[in-house]
């Protein structure tokens, strides 16, 4: 069975995932493994395979939606929102959410679901879940940290996340919108570095925080220049789907936008009024 390891920086499509490829007759445990990294507590218990007439430990019915009853027998409950604000250690990737005055700009920026395209809507303010991927050459790292932006070594003192999961009602694919902020010299740094390590990185192995190893293959579209500076890059996993991601940085705010397709061979970027769309709402957003 083919594991898809298409990983985008946000935890509330872990659980879409797990139902798309279970839907698909794919290795549920092995999807389980690969997402459970970046998954919310609750996401985590939905992706994780429960034994058999049992409720999955830890899930809960969504507030709003269809019963419980609903569900086919053994298929995984969709993720659900964080509830848990623990901070994380700072300084450890995962983002350090002290910055209260850019949190609340970035919350105010955030595209909605009447603004972003149709799908199942999920939003995260400041999530700090997100688990480091290393890759094997320490000289391609700094590309997957500015296409990860909340792992990045110099981490985001805010965050917030919107996604939409295309599809219905399995779900085939998704478009995520991340907003993050650094200091100024923060996001200068994390551009450059990532940008200088695509020339040399066409393919990189990496590996998460259980020890799982992929291998994805990694190259630069041609774009129009957005915002300070921007770059999109195609990403293509060894074992199947496709990303494309344009990243722009605005000041001190790095905003990514991606397309993720869980079947196409071929990285298509998010449409570009899209990413002007949320490129404009964040500039207009008032500093508070």
């Amino acid at each position: 069975m083919r594991r898809i390891v298409i990983r985008v920086g946000t935890a509330v499509i872990a659980g879409a995932v797990l139902l798309a490829a279970t839907a698909c007759g794919r290795d549920e445990e092995a999807l389980a493994r690969e997402y459970a990294n970046t998954a919310t507590p609750e996401a985590k218990a939905a992706a994780t395979p429960a034994p058999s007439g049992t409720a999955p430990a830890g899930s809960a019915p969504p507030a709003a939606g269809p019963p419980a009853t609903d569900s086919s027998p053994g298929e995984p409950p969709p993720a659900q929102p964080p509830t848990d604000e623990s901070a994380a250690p700072p300084g450890n990737g995962n983002g350090t959410g002290s910055d209260q005055t850019a949190q609340s700009r970035l919350d105010a920026a955030l595209l909605t679901a009447a603004e972003m395209p149709p799908g199942a809507y999920e939003a995260v303010s400041n999530d700090r879940t997100e688990v480091r991927e290393t890759a094997r050459d320490t000289a391609c790292q700094p590309l997957i940290d500015l296409l990860r932006p909340a792992q990045a070594a110099g981490a985001p003192t805010a965050s917030a996340q919107a996604s939409v999961a295309k599809g219905n009602p399995t779900p085939t694919g998704f478009i995520v919108v991340e907003l993050f902020a650094f200091t100024d010299a923060g996001a200068r740094n994390l551009f450059a570095q990532g940008r200088n390590a695509l020339k040399s990185c066409a393919s990189i192995t990496s590996t998460d925080a259980e020890g799982e190893t992929s291998t994805h293959a990694y190259a630069e579209i041609a774009h129009a220049t957005l915002g300070d500076e921007s770059l999109a890059v195609g990403m293509t996993p060894e074992a199947g789907g496709a990303l494309g991601q344009i990243v722009v940085r605005i000041g001190s705010t790095v905003v990514v936008v991606s397309n993720a397709d869980l079947s196409a061979t071929t990285p298509a970027l998010p449409a570009d009024d899209l990413v002007s769309r949320q490129i404009a709402k964040l500039t207009a957003a008032p500093r508070v």
